[in-house]
């Protein structure tokens, strides 16, 4: 009895049994949540190993590209070169390669431009590290037909054809040197050689660009910007020939260094002859007796631009107004202006002095302003265009107008003038001045700027204009009488 009351005692209640079953249920949750956290931090550890994975072989695969492009590079730098650009418009060979053009005259000319080159870059500062062995691509650019035409007209060349035969033979000499025909129009050269310097000037393999540019402000604009470019303004070397005065002091004030190939261009500008005309007075028309001008609404309708461009023919009147030229110095009385012209013996006699007195003849004050008595300026007189010159004018700029500024004053300095800037002969050049002297200056009779090609008083004559909206009424300079010099005053330099 005492034996089965211990063995009852010993097993577990009911109690128990339940608990012990609830305890087990708890543990097993337990161990089930702990094993399903470790699996999902493994699966997220995968995860990030994976992506950590990609992204290393990213690394890899871009440093070795890197390395591979850097290799590349190294190995590309290593062949270094000079760049030569020259307007071939402003800058012309020498005389005699052309008169050597049977016995190869275009390689003559290339193999001692090539020479020049070298010889620069041979007593350059060491410190550059340019080899003078190193390769040297020259392009040339040039209106070939233009450059034709005046090199036949200043004796250089017997025909056009014959430039072909020049600049074959200069390609031909060496590899890198081109000829590069731009067409007609100024700005088209301008263009491609300011583009052309641009993607050379950041080659790292460029060492050195020669800019054969600067008889042209047109240039100016572009080369300033590289003033304070430490990678670019170093390498850039400028090559002076035929510059008017105007170029020299505007290129004097850029920082780049200069240099000069005398041997190889030409050191002043080629100008074809041109016909000589002797000069003469002609009387002023009789009164009109219609009105014989346009209205100032037409004049400044025929100037797009001020300063900038020659207006249409319609500025002269209708035909058989001639418009007056201003008076020398010793016009004083109206029966002298209607006296017949002088003999040319007697204009010849007296060239000189107005030379003296008066400039070129054409008021451009390069050697002074004449004035009235009254501190008022005086347009001096210009030759009178022939109907044949009127004809030709108007055919040259039916398609596009000349600019004033270039060729007037040589110093047009827009980075891209719309105007024409092709050469013409001093025949048009003095018809564009008569042509500009029939638009009032802005500063009036108290201008006193150098080669102002403006009117600075009625150019039909006060008396005979008859137009009540003439352009020169409300300028005020309709009613400038005195026609007298009395003295001539320093002028003001181009600004």
């Amino acid at each position: 009895m005492i034996v089965a009351s211990q063995v009852m005692a010993a097993l577990p209640t009911h109690r128990d049994l339940q608990q012990r079953l609830e305890d087990y249920r708890a543990f097993d949750e337990s161990r089930q949540n702990e094993v399903t956290h470790l699996i999902q931090a493994c699966l997220r550890l995968n995860s990030e190993a994976l992506v950590l994975q990609s992204d290393l072989d990213d690394e890899r695969i871009t440093r070795r590209n890197w390395k591979r492009r850097a290799e590349e590079a190294e190995a590309a730098i290593q062949r270094k070169f000079v760049v030569v650009l020259v307007d071939g418009d402003g800058y012309q060979f020498r005389r005699s390669f052309y008169d050597a053009l049977s016995a190869s005259g275009g390689s003559k000319a290339a193999n001692e431009l090539w020479m020049r080159v070298v010889d620069n870059l041979k007593a350059a500062d060491t410190s550059s590290a340019i080899a003078s062995d190193c390769d040297v691509l020259v392009n040339i650019y040039a209106n070939k037909i233009g450059l034709a035409k005046t090199l036949v007209a200043c004796g250089y060349i017997n025909h056009l054809s014959q430039i072909d035969l020049f600049f074959s033979s200069f390609t031909q000499s060496r590899s890198l040197f081109q000829f590069i025909d731009c067409g007609p129009g100024k700005e088209r050269v301008d263009s491609k050689l300011r583009d052309t310097f641009r993607f050379y000037a950041n080659n790292a393999q460029c060492q050195r660009i020669y800019v054969a540019c600067s008889h042209d402000n047109g240039y100016i604009a572009e080369l300033d910007k590289y003033r304070h470019d430490m990678v670019v303004m170093p390498k850039v070397m400028l090559v002076h020939a035929a510059q008017t005065p105007s170029a020299v002091k505007a290129y004097s004030s850029l920082p780049f260094k200069h240099t000069r190939f005398d041997s190889v261009f030409e050191d002043a500008a080629l100008e074809p002859p041109a016909k000589v005309d002797v000069p003469y007075f002609t009387p002023p028309p009789d009164p009109p007796s219609y009105d014989p001008r346009p209205s100032e609404q037409d004049v400044l309708n025929l100037t797009p631009t001020a300063s900038r461009s020659s207006h249409s023919s319609n500025a002269a009147g209708p035909p058989g107004l001639t418009p007056l030229a201003t008076l020398p110095t010793n016009s004083k009385t109206a029966s002298q202006v209607g006296s017949p012209p002088p003999s040319v013996s007697e204009v010849t006699k007296n060239k000189t002095n107005e030379l003296v007195t008066h400039g070129n003849g054409a008021g451009d004050g390069k050697n002074g302003i004449p004035i009235n008595r009254f501190g008022q300026r005086i347009d001096l007189k210009i030759r009178i265009p022939s109907t044949a010159d009127m004809d030709k004018f108007e055919n040259r700029i039916s398609q596009r107008k000349l600019c004033n500024e270039h060729h007037l004053r040589d110093n047009c300095e827009s980075y891209s003038c719309r105007y024409n800037h092709d050469p013409i002969d001093a025949t048009m050049r003095n018809t564009l001045r008569y042509k500009a002297r029939s638009i009032p200056c802005t500063n009036g009779s108290k201008c006193r700027r150098m080669n102002c090609f403006y009117g600075h008083q009625c150019p039909w004559g006060n008396n005979n204009c008859g137009n009540p909206k003439c352009a020169f009424i409300k300028a005020g300079l309709h009613d400038i009488k005195d026609l007298e010099i009395a003295k001539v005053v320093p002028a003001q330099p181009l600004g």
